[in-house]
């Protein structure tokens, strides 16, 4: 009886081993390794701001501009006389682009004989392309008499966002 108890147990072990066995012949282990690296580029920017009109007897100032603001002091001289600034903006990044909003908000400090009016700017922005638009600083023509507030401020927002892909 004893014999037969360690003949089971031999026999036991050594389905065992043939089943780690068989399981390591029929198993695989796969090691994936990946990196991912951003290489595209978001370059959306203001290249310039150029005077295109200025009446004689105003004063257009000198316009200046970072990659994200423009600055620029108009005199307008009459009623009537009407300043125009032509402003530049490109695509130098890698990611297409579009126009999501454009804000224009004017401090009144109650003079309303300034304008301001805006072109439209271009909506898709694609990379490599630019677009430019033109600021008018108009002094209402048909005002007839000198203001005591004689400044206006404009304060504008425009934001280019990722261009949706379908």
């Amino acid at each position: 009886m004893h014999n037969n108890k360690i003949i089971i147990l031999i026999t036991f072990l050594a389905t065992i081993i043939l089943i780690a066995v068989g399981y390591s012949t029929f198993a695989t282990d796969f090691t994936i390794n990946g990196t991912t690296e951003i290489t595209g580029e978001w370059d959306v920017r203001i290249t310039n701001i150029t005077a295109i009109q200025v009446p004689d007897g105003c004063d257009a100032g000198t316009p200046t501009f970072t990659k994200d603001t423009i600055n620029f002091s108009a005199k307008l001289n009459k009623p009537g006389d009407e300043i125009i600034y032509e402003v530049t903006i490109e695509n130098l990044g890698t990611i297409d682009a579009e126009l999501q909003t454009i804000i224009f908000t004017e401090e009144m400090d109650g003079i309303e004989e300034i304008n301001y009016t805006t072109s439209e700017l271009k909506k898709d922005l694609n990379v490599g392309d630019s677009t430019t638009f033109n600021i008018m600083v108009t002094y209402v023509k048909n005002t007839e008499s000198i203001p005591e507030t004689k400044t206006k401020t404009l304060k504008g927002i425009i934001e280019y966002v990722q261009k949706e892909t379908s």
